[in-house]
């Protein structure tokens, strides 16, 4: 289990540019399919991501950047039309326990870029396909190898 804003927001800017897939929200929890290839290949070559459970206490926002600077920013709260516009995770910040997942989008033609997914949560767990759970400490690792390997190159 990963508490605390800040480690949550550790484990989004881990996962940077991978794609958040799927979604289920059941009451307070909302679970996050997230494909990361490069990452997941590193545990086992049939891997193709992992999956994040949050307790969630609060709405669930995404903050938009518009695609022109003409255009005004909006709060949007339709969770099925925010993860239906293939987010792609390029980091995350603790804002005093509120974890805001910095996300480009390229799904479809929109009026949006990106924006700030914001999520009030205090825990998380992470588990593959294979049901094995995965610890912040874990996937940071896993993480620092992958890119000094590719610094490397």
């Amino acid at each position: 289990m990963i508490t605390g804003s800040s480690d949550i927001a550790r484990l989004f800017s881990l996962f940077h540019d991978g794609g958040i897939k799927q979604y289920e929200l059941k009451q307070d929890k909302l679970i996050l399919e997230v494909g990361i290839l490069y990452l997941a290949q590193r545990i086992s070559p049939e891997l193709k991501g992992f999956h994040v459970e949050l307790e969630i206490s609060g709405p669930i926002k995404f903050v938009t950047w518009p695609d022109h600077e003409t255009k005004e920013s909006r709060t949007l709260t339709d969770l099925e039309f925010i993860m239906s516009t293939d987010l792609q995770i390029l980091e995350a910040k603790d804002d005093d326990g509120t974890v805001k997942v910095t996300c480009a989008q390229h799904a479809f033609p929109s009026d949006f870029i990106g924006g700030d997914l914001i999520l009030r949560t205090q825990s998380a767990k992470v588990w593959d396909a294979n049901h094995t759970d995965y610890s912040i400490e874990f996937l940071e690792n896993l993480c620092k190898s992958y890119w000094e390997e590719w610094s490397r190159r």
